[in-house]
């Protein structure tokens, strides 16, 4: 069942790269627009009510970062008929370079998804609406932390890990106000019981073929993970806190250029990070 009485024509889709074909149902946000995924695409369409005015740019970016947080997967806006934000070297026809763009644009995210969750890895959306209509109040839940979504929806596209670590930083200073030192001795140990919600995680080709099997939350994952890296840097550093290593070695060796400066070394640098983003 499809939802009725909306605009056939979208202005906006959003890109979500990494979610599960035919996964969104029935779903309208903020009681304003439908979310209708495009068939056998992860791409959805966000369109109005028929005859009423379609979302401002601003609403979509907001829509987007919401989303690209709730699913942990990087997400983007493509506009119907829109243009290359930045142009090539290369000299051709206007068409085959916005069509470039926005197909490189998939690649790149397609190879981010492949270092996270695996070449055949996916999620599923979070609230489907397959049995009735859902309703997805994105604003009342995440306006008061819009800049920091935007934060987060940069650190998730990011390959490079050195970047993703000082992005997912930048959250952290955004929301403590300061160097995030204090915060995040106060938050660490909240890793244990936390809830970070459901969202089902599946491998293409090993979906689970029993009505009653167990469907995985990707976030079960991402905290065993947290929770074991923690345990080996407790036992590492001694006598120097987890929360001075993020900060003084992670976060300013990676900022800045001067002193004790973190390197892509495509070696330990790169492994040691890559572990330290999952906490």
């Amino acid at each position: 069942m499809e939802l009725s009485g909306y605009d056939k024509k979208a202005k906006y889709f959003i890109e979500l790269v990494g979610l599960a074909i035919d996964s969104i149902g029935q779903v309208v946000i903020d009681n304003k627009y439908a979310l209708i995924q495009l068939h056998h695409d992860d791409a959805a369409a966000i369109v109005p009510p028929e005859g009423s005015s379609h979302p401002s740019f601003d609403e979509v970016l907001f829509y987007t970062n919401c989303l690209t947080y709730a699913h942990d997967i990087p997400v983007f806006i493509r506009v119907a008929n829109g243009k290359a934000l930045t142009k090539p070297i290369e000299r051709g026809r206007a068409s085959y370079i916005d069509w470039l763009y926005y197909d490189s644009l998939r690649s790149a995210y397609e190879a981010i998804n492949s270092f996270r969750l695996g070449p055949l890895g996916y999620v599923y959306f979070r609230w489907p609406g397959i049995y009735g209509t859902t309703p997805l109040s994105l604003t009342s839940e995440y306006s008061s932390v819009s800049k920091e979504i935007s934060l987060y929806s940069t650190a998730i596209r990011q390959l490079d890990p050195l970047s993703e670590f000082l992005c997912y930083y930048r959250i952290i200073e955004s929301v403590s106000g300061d160097n995030g030192k204090n915060w995040l001795s106060a938050n660490l140990s909240r890793l244990v019981r936390y809830d970070f919600g459901f969202l089902e995680f599946e491998i293409m080709g090993k979906e689970r073929v029993k009505k009653n099997q167990r469907r995985k939350n990707l976030f079960s994952f991402y905290r065993r993970r947290a929770l074991s890296r923690l345990k080996i840097l407790t036992t590492r550093l001694s006598e120097k806190s987890i929360e001075e290593y993020f900060y003084n070695e992670n976060r300013c060796g990676i900022a800045h250029g001067k002193m004790d400066v973190k390197v892509y070394d495509f070696g330990f640098n790169i492994r040691e990070i890559s572990q330290d983003i999952y906490t």
